[in-house]
């Protein structure tokens, strides 16, 4: 067992994003919040609200549920 001592070292939580991948998630927000505004539902989003609620989504017709 180790002795507490009053000396602390602070240690930073590594950067998991760098500036072009921070940049790149920005813009995809941007294009996102743009097709909502439009009415529009961005591909990668389709049927987010429906699993964030809990309701069921069917899946597409070339999927086979076994």
């Amino acid at each position: 067992m180790t002795k507490p001592t009053d000396e602390v070292t602070v240690v930073p939580f590594p950067a998991s994003e760098t500036d072009a991948e921070h940049r790149r998630i920005r813009e995809s927000n941007d294009r996102d919040q743009q097709l909502d505004r439009d009415g529009k539902v961005a591909p990668h989003n389709r049927g987010y609200d429906q699993a964030a609620d809990g309701a069921a989504v069917p899946l597409p017709a070339d999927v086979l549920d076994e």
